[in-house]
């Protein structure tokens, strides 16, 4: 089995990051150069993140084939509130 890439970010990782950045550059107290240079770092960790998130929907959808058919189904907050309270529908 191949091993997984160490040098690549986790999820969590660049999300903490991200908000960090927010923070920083949200107190206001950071030099003009160095608030560049937080807010380009936060951004970069934000495009890093959307890519994990596009790879990890694609499993997803390859895993959720059926019959040489994708089953797809928009995420909805309120379904997943549902499924919380043991009243959500099941997908599969």
């Amino acid at each position: 089995m191949p091993k997984k890439k160490t040098d690549e970010p986790r999820f969590e990782d660049l999300v903490t990051q991200v908000e960090q950045a927010l923070e920083q550059l949200d107190s206001g107290d950071l030099p003009l150069e160095d608030a560049l240079k937080r807010y380009e770092d936060g951004v970069a960790a934000l495009r890093q993140a959307f890519g994990i998130l596009k790879k990890a929907e694609k499993k997803v959808q390859l895993l959720s084939e059926r019959d040489g058919e994708i089953a797809t189904q928009d995420f909805d907050v309120d379904d997943e509130e549902d499924q919380e309270d043991g009243g959500g529908k099941k997908l599969f």
